[in-house]
């Protein structure tokens, strides 16, 4: 009376991802699933998912959106601007061992560091409305 209950209907789910995130509490109710989801029309289960996107890896893009990243090789902690630079698509961060997960930022984009002399590049992770095909 008063505690919790998970077969009571008013508290499922409130109490429990509570009772997950404490480490003092004590978990005993019934075990709760969390899973993604997948884009429509996808399979779940064992079988690989393919993700349709505009994008494949190897395609040369540019920066069309004001993308402000402070990761840059050669000037770490100081604001870049990559609007108008040009890279390629190294990966896809939704596509993990031929799963798809959630991500908010889609594409890895290798671009190249200005004024490097071995032509280093550094990955930035970008959405597909923030870079155009070339």
């Amino acid at each position: 009376e008063g505690g919790f209950s998970p077969a009571a209907p008013e508290c499922a789910g409130i109490n429990t991802m509570s009772a997950l995130a404490s480490s003092a509490s004590t978990f005993t109710g019934r075990a709760v699933r969390v899973a993604a989801t997948a884009p429509r029309g996808a399979r779940q289960g064992g079988a690989a998912v393919r993700v349709r996107a505009k994008l494949e890896v190897g395609d040369k893009v540019k920066v069309t959106a004001k993308v402000v990243v402070f990761h840059m090789p050669l000037s770490r902690g100081a604001a870049t601007d990559l609007q108008g630079m040009v890279g390629e698509v190294a990966s896809r961060a939704d596509d993990f061992n031929g799963k798809y997960i959630s991500a908010t930022f889609e594409y890895k984009v290798a671009i190249p560091i200005p004024d490097h002399v071995k032509g280093k590049t550094f990955i930035v992770h970008m959405r597909e409305d923030e870079v155009e095909v070339v």
